[in-house]
């Protein structure tokens, strides 16, 4: 874990990281302007203190919502019953094929836990070389750059 944390951080960020401490040899100053208040917030304050509401009236305004509830038995059984009519009418929309003509798909997460699963055996194993951590390292970017793609084609 730590070799793949180590690889993730760029020249930039280790740069800027030092900028930010004061390390740098050319400081940018920050601008000393004073801040403009903005008219529309002052108004919208003004117009807040001029309402002449009771402490308790503010506090109990929504006192009589409803925010939980309480189903009954028969509504319970109604709303499972539903549920189940319902996945009988997907199931009986679905195109029954033989399973055997698909691939099984495995997903980013699913790939994920296995390359971990291989870095916690390699990283109790004895004299194992750089180029195998490196190597994981570079199938997780694969699968990041995967997962990356997924999410843009879904939007």
């Amino acid at each position: 874990m730590t070799d793949k944390a180590w690889r993730s951080v760029s020249v930039t960020t280790i740069s800027n990281c030092f900028k930010s401490c004061g390390f740098s040899m050319s400081q940018e100053e920050a601008s000393e302007e004073p801040l403009e208040p903005d008219m529309s917030l002052e108004a919208d304050w003004n117009k807040l203190q001029n309402i002449e509401v009771q402490f308790d009236d503010y506090v109990t305004c929504d006192e009589g919502l409803a925010t939980t509830g309480t189903l009954t038995d028969a509504e319970i059984i109604d709303m499972v019953n539903q549920d189940i009519n319902e996945d009988n009418v997907d199931e009986n929309d679905v195109d029954h094929t033989d399973p055997a003509d698909f691939e099984p798909l495995i997903s980013s997460k699913e790939a994920r836990a296995a390359i971990n699963t291989l870095r916690s055996f390699i990283e109790i194993c004895d004299d194992i070389e750089d180029r195998v951590f490196s190597s994981l390292f570079e199938l997780e970017k694969i699968i990041d750059k995967k997962s990356a793609n997924c999410l843009n084609q879904n939007r």
